[in-house]
């Protein structure tokens, strides 16, 4: 058979040497995980470690030495979080020992930690209130017409996250230097103001790996005390004049991005304790059901990959079918214009 030579323009591109091809390759595995993530599991390994240090066990690990580990910790941390050590000293130790995760998945050591969980996992869930549109009214009008750079900008990140169903990572960067990554942050430029509402490009989300980013449209409420527009525009004003040439779209008083503490304190000092960093997504995600938004809608507002969202809902199912269905006057986003329906709230899209 005579194969016919392909006249096809390709360019001409320079072989790399072998050192030059692994380290790109290191690089490459570097940014498989985020930078997060590695730092959570060179925690969870540095937990492994000290095990066996001061149990005098061998680092390598064993069907035994894994299941003692899960027993020895469900004792400390609850026992689902166990599961999520055990796969980060897999990742950490794999290198090394690359059977550890078929030791990982051993019957000794599944039923352990499946025995942990029956003993010691019905610990009753102490979640945190969701936001509600009273608690926006009581932030606005505590910080209302101050000076102070950073007031405005909590408003506005308030907002912009309860209507947006953002989750707090997504806007605040970790309080660990090491899980900082300017990659996550919000650019100033992809900030779109139109007279109805706003967008920005949100570069990554838990459900987006590879950052492909989506684009957050939030509605504006005209003559509302709760406007999202009207706070990020009282914003702006701060920050483009004390900082016209930095890129990250939320900026502190000192010209950094917050911190997720910072938020928190912020909340909490206004709010009280009941409150913490999921409140703005589970709270969004509540006002929206009780507006009749369907589930698939929320699903994808809010940017999860599953049905999982449905433990945001905050209120119990049984309210919800009764405000849904039981002709409730609920309105989650209320407008000082008494014409406001359910029909004409403010939405989050994302493209």
């Amino acid at each position: 058979m005579i194969l016919q030579q392909i006249l096809a323009k390709q360019p001409q591109q320079e072989a790399w040497s072998l050192e030059r091809l692994k380290h790109e390759r290191a690089i490459a595995l570097g940014h498989a995980l985020e930078t997060s993530t590695n730092a959570t599991y060179t925690s969870q390994l540095q937990s492994y470690l000290s095990f066996c240090k001061i149990h005098h066990f061998p680092i390598e690990p064993t069907t035994d030495t894994l299941s003692f580990f899960v027993v020895y910790m469900s004792h400390h941390i609850s026992p689902s979080s166990v599961a999520c050590y055990l796969s980060g000293i897999c990742h950490a130790l794999e290198p090394y020992y690359p059977n550890v995760r078929a030791i990982r998945s051993a019957a000794i050591v599944s039923r352990s930690l499946a025995g942990m969980k029956k003993l010691r996992g019905m610990q009753p869930t102490r979640r945190k209130h969701a936001l509600e549109h009273q608690y926006l009214l009581t932030a606005v009008t505590t910080l209302h017409d101050t000076p102070e750079h950073d007031d405005p900008l909590f408003i506005a990140m308030l907002l912009t996250g309860f209507y947006g169903l953002l989750r707090l990572g997504e806007l605040t960067v970790p309080d660990a230097i090491a899980k900082c990554t300017s990659k996550k942050l919000v650019l100033r430029h992809t900030l779109i103001i139109e007279a109805s509402c706003y967008s920005f490009t949100l570069p990554f989300h838990k459900a987006d790996r590879f950052y492909s980013g989506n684009t957050v449209m939030i509605e504006a409420l005209p003559e509302s005390p709760v406007d999202p527009l009207t706070h990020l525009q009282r914003y702006l004003i701060s920050r483009d004049h004390s900082f016209p040439l930095l890129p990250a779209l939320w900026l502190t008083a000192a010209g950094y991005p917050p911190t997720y503490s910072l938020f928190i304190s912020h909340l909490q000092a206004i709010l009280g304790k009941d409150v913490a960093g999921h409140s703005l997504h589970s709270g969004g995600a509540t006002a929206l059901a009780l507006a009749g938004v369907a589930d698939n809608a929320i699903q994808a507002m809010g940017r999860w990959s599953s049905d999982t969202w449905h433990i945001y809902i905050w209120k119990h199912p049984v309210l919800l079918q009764a405000l849904l269905h039981g002709g409730s006057t609920f309105q989650p986003y209320p407008s000082s214009s008494s014409s406001t329906t359910l029909t004409s709230l403010p939405l989050s899209s994302r493209v």
